[in-house]
Formats: C-alpha cells, sequence, structure tokens
C-alpha cells in the first residue's frame, strides 16, 4: 500500500512537471548594426550553442539565401543553457527581425506587431511560417533619450556595448579622399552632397559632386551620425538615392519603397510589415544597403560616402581586403592600426575610441518592458525576462554586464561574445573596455 502510494505520487509529481513546461519566447528587433552580435550571442543561450535556426526570406525581412549572423529575420529553439533558471524546464524560443533602432524602440513602447519567423520549414534554411507578435525588446544605436521615443512608465533603457561607427567612401574615391573632417560632416548632412573640391582645392571640382548616403529616419546609425555634428533629430537631411541601374545619384520625389535604387523613387530596402518602413521618409532602410551603394564602383560616376557600423564596413571589401574603403575622420582612425585597419584580419585594438580620441560611435542600449504580462501577446513573464541585474532571467544572462555585476564574462551574455570576439576583429566594445564616455548620443566625450 505504502509503495502503491508513493508510485502515485511520485507520477502525479512527473505530471505536473510536464504541465508546468511551456515555450518561453522572446522577440528582438532594432538595430542593424548590431544584429550580428545580437545573433551569436543568442546561439550560446542554448544547450550546446546549438538551436535550431529557420531563416525568415527576403519578403519578410531576411535574405533568401546565404543566411548567416547578417540575415536580418531568423529565428531559434532548444533547451535553454543552465544559467538560465528562470527558464529551467522550457523550450526557449528567440525570434529576431531587425528592423532598425528608432523603429525598433517605438515598436516596443507601442506595443506594434511585427512579423517574425516562426520555428518550422527547413532547420538552417528557410522557415515556411511566420508569426505575427510585439516585439520584447529594441536594441538602439542611439539612446531613446535622443528620440521621440524615450523609455519611460513601464519601459526600461540597458546599456549594452559600444557601437564604433566609421566613415567609408565608394571604391573610385580612394584615390581623391583620404580623410573626412567634422566640418564636412556639419555641411554634407543637410546638403546631401559636398562638392570634390572640398577635398581637392581645385576650381573645376567645384561642381564634382560627393554623394552622401542616408539612412531613414528610423536609423539610430543616422542619429549617432546627425547628433555627432550638433544636429536635432527632426533638424533636416538630404537625401541622394544612387539608380543602381542607370548608374546615377538623383534626389528622389516620391516615398515608394524599391530594392535598389531607382529613379524617381525614394525608399531603398524591404518594405517590412504593412510597407511600415515607408513611414519613416526618405532614404537607405538597412546598413547593408547602404554598403550596397557604395560598394557599386562599376560606374566611375559613384563618387559617395556613406557612415556605416563597424560590421557592415568589414564586408566593403575593394582588392578582397576587410575594411578596404574606410577613411579617417579629422586624421583619426577607429583603432589603433590607423590605415592599416584596411586588410585586418586579426584583434582591433579599440583604444582611439576606448581612451576617447575618436568620436564616431555610439553606446547601443536596449529598450524592454518591466512587466511584460501588461503586453496581451507576451509570451514571457516578468520573472523569465528580468533585468541585467537579474541572475537567471534572460537578460540577466543575455545582457549581463562585469561593469555592474563584477566577476567575469557571464557565458550566454553578450558582453562574453564580444570579448570572445576579439582575437577575431570584434566590431563592439565592451562597456567594461571604455575609459571615457558620453553624457548624451554625440555628445562631448570626457573621462570616467
Amino acid at each position: 500500500m505504502k509503495n502503491t502510494l508513493l508510485l502515485t505520487l511520485a507520477l502525479g509529481l512527473a505530471n505536473a512537471a510536464s504541465l508546468h513546461a511551456a515555450t518561453v519566447e522572446v522577440f528582438l528587433t532594432g538595430s542593424t548594426a548590431f544584429r550580428a552580435n545580437a545573433y551569436v550571442a543568442s546561439t550560446k543561450l542554448f544547450v550546446g550553442s546549438n538551436p535550431t535556426i529557420y531563416y525568415g526570406d527576403s519578403a519578410h525581412g531576411g535574405a533568401g539565401s546565404g543566411f548567416s549572423s547578417s540575415t536580418a529575420s531568423w529565428v531559434m529553439t532548444g533547451a535553454p543553457i543552465t544559467q538560465l533558471t528562470n527558464i529551467s524546464g522550457n523550450t526557449l524560443v528567440v525570434h529576431g527581425l531587425f528592423t532598425g533602432s528608432i523603429q525598433g524602440i517605438q515598436t516596443v513602447e507601442q506595443s506594434t506587431p511585427l512579423v517574425f519567423a516562426a520555428p518550422s520549414g527547413t532547420p538552417n534554411g528557410n522557415c515556411n511560417a511566420y508569426v505575427t507578435n510585439t516585439p520584447t525588446i529594441g536594441f538602439s544605436d542611439a539612446s531613446s533619450a535622443s528620440t521621440p521615443f524615450p523609455a519611460a512608465g513601464n519601459y526600461a533603457e540597458d546599456s549594452v556595448a559600444v557601437q564604433p561607427f566609421v566613415m567609408c567612401v565608394s571604391s573610385n574615391l580612394l584615390s581623391k579622399i583620404s580623410n573626412i573632417s567634422l566640418e564636412q560632416m556639419v555641411y554634407g548632412i543637410p546638403n546631401g552632397r559636398l562638392p570634390l573640391s572640398t577635398w581637392s582645392n581645385k576650381s573645376a571640382d567645384t561642381n564634382n559632386w560627393v554623394y552622401m548616403v542616408q539612412r531613414t529616419k528610423d536609423s539610430g546609425t543616422r542619429r549617432v551620425e546627425t547628433a555627432q555634428a550638433n544636429y536635432a533629430y527632426n533638424d533636416s537631411v538630404g537625401i541622394y538615392i544612387w539608380d543602381a541601374t542607370n548608374k546615377f545619384w538623383y534626389a528622389p520625389t516620391d516615398n515608394v519603397i524599391v530594392a535598389a535604387g531607382s529613379f524617381p523613387h525614394g525608399i531603398v530596402g524591404p518594405a517590412g510589415l504593412n510597407s511600415v518602413n515607408g513611414n519613416w521618409g526618405q532614404g537607405y532602410v538597412g546598413g547593408g544597403d547602404v554598403r550596397t551603394a557604395l560598394a557599386d564602383g562599376i560606374a566611375t560616376t559613384n563618387q559617395s560616402i556613406g557612415y556605416l557600423s563597424f560590421a557592415d564596413a568589414k564586408s566593403l571589401t575593394l582588392g578582397g581586403s576587410n575594411w578596404a574603403q574606410v577613411v579617417s575622420l579629422n586624421g583619426l582612425w577607429p583603432t589603433a592600426a590607423g590605415v592599416n585597419l584596411r586588410g585586418n584580419t586579426g584583434t582591433n585594438d579599440f583604444s582611439p575610441i576606448t581612451q576617447g580620441y575618436y568620436s564616431c560611435w555610439g553606446e547601443l542600449v536596449m529598450v524592454y518592458p518591466i512587466d511584460p504580462s501588461l503586453i496581451t501577446d507576451s509570451k514571457i513573464t516578468a520573472f523569465q525576462l528580468g533585468s541585467q541585474t537579474t541572475p537567471g532571467s534572460f537578460l540577466g544572462v543575455f545582457n549581463a554586464q562585469t561593469k555592474i555585476n563584477g566577476g567575469s564574462p557571464t557565458v550566454g551574455s553578450i558582453e562574453n561574445e564580444i570579448e570572445l570576439s576579439k582575437v577575431a576583429g570584434a566590431t563592439a566594445i565592451r562597456l567594461s573596455d571604455m575609459k571615457s564616455n558620453r553624457s548624451a548620443v554625440g555628445g562631448i566625450i570626457s573621462p570616467f
């Protein structure tokens, strides 16, 4: 009788445990500049760093082929690592859809549903299903306080890392432009172009234009760039688009969204859910779209410069070398290698940034709900989501910071992945490595 009772209790407890096992889902959006870092860190949240991964197709913000960490739409599923004690016993699903920093902040704070890849289809290939859901976390290259959507009420903002940016030129300008000054940025941003005579000092180049490739208004990269030149969020930005077929730059006259620039259309990139990318004015939707325009060196008419994340600029590879089209700003480079950054395949020494000399950088942040239960379609609890100071929670692992919590980088954290990537050329900087700081986006740099 006693053994029967114990067996009944054991079966009851097992059934109770199975009833409580569930799927915990997190929906990431925001910064396209940080998408590769977020992707790699997300894989480490699963046992064996080996989740099952599906990728969104090109119609849903993905690539359609060539799946990698740079793909903007994906979903991962599997068992969470043991460090995620608040999610233990559940299946973890992490969805990624990187639309742009400021759009990411807005969609999180306003509970705007997006179409994410769903875990169905061909593993390590295209998914065949999608799910519409409110994003949980929005990454941004610029603090929400510098945008129309400051985190408030049920929404918090935590710092994640430092995102370096660089000035890049189209390949046929490398022999003509070796440096860009802040004064040239100040002039070029509202005008959208500068005469080549600005560099050559030749009167014959007065009407020989160099165009500035600009993102749409929801871009955190654009916000960091304009703030660095002391412009406010709503100050005007000159927009020119590269006609990829006919090989010329033009001032657009409409807000039609196209995959590649074509006169007279004004937005280049994916349309987004319900063509949401058409709501942010003219320009290029993603850093990859800017990179494509700068990489078209076939026509001599493509004289252009652009402000890119360090990660996106890496694959501007004239002659097959990394960061081949990067030029200095005010005579300074983002790494101690200087011009030898071009072609670098090893460690990047970011001391010009960490020590406060080089100014093209922004502090990446994430915005998230304090109480996800207030969002009707949330698939994670406040206990499970937590914050960067909540051990065992999703954010307590994913965004753990030694600068705040001490110790060594936490396995599964973005910070840890940045540390591990240093030997192969990290594209972001740990907060704990910084010896200088800014009081605001684009603001004066000062030591801690």
